[in-house]
């Protein structure tokens, strides 16, 4: 039995669903260790995400983060305070996104 492009789109979508709390994990984790090369590689990633699966707040305040990323390391320095406030309204976001998901699962 072949999947209608509707039910492939839906099955991918559960499956980003079902990964997205591992990748607020790997958020913290990159921001505790302030590894801004991934962190902005895995922000540019949630913002693809989020724009393929239509959750275009997520697929925004990605972009938000990805953008206090300078490359320079003076600058990266001092815009910590920013990304780190971005960067936990995007796991804010996130969790409910999550919490959303779960509900709807139920």
């Amino acid at each position: 039995c072949l999947e209608s492009p509707q039910e492939i789109q839906d099955r991918l979508r559960r499956r980003y669903l079902d990964r997205l709390a591992q990748r607020v994990k790997k958020l913290r984790k990159l921001l505790i260790e302030r590894n801004w090369e991934a962190l902005r590689t895995e922000c540019h990633q949630l913002s693809i995400g989020g724009e393929n699966f239509g959750f275009h707040s997520l697929t925004h305040l990605a972009h938000r983060v990805y953008e206090t990323i300078p490359e320079g390391k003076l600058s990266r320095s001092m815009n910590f305070p920013q990304t780190k406030e971005r960067t936990e309204e995007l796991i804010a976001a996130i969790d409910v996104i999550l919490i959303d998901y779960a509900v709807i699962r139920a």
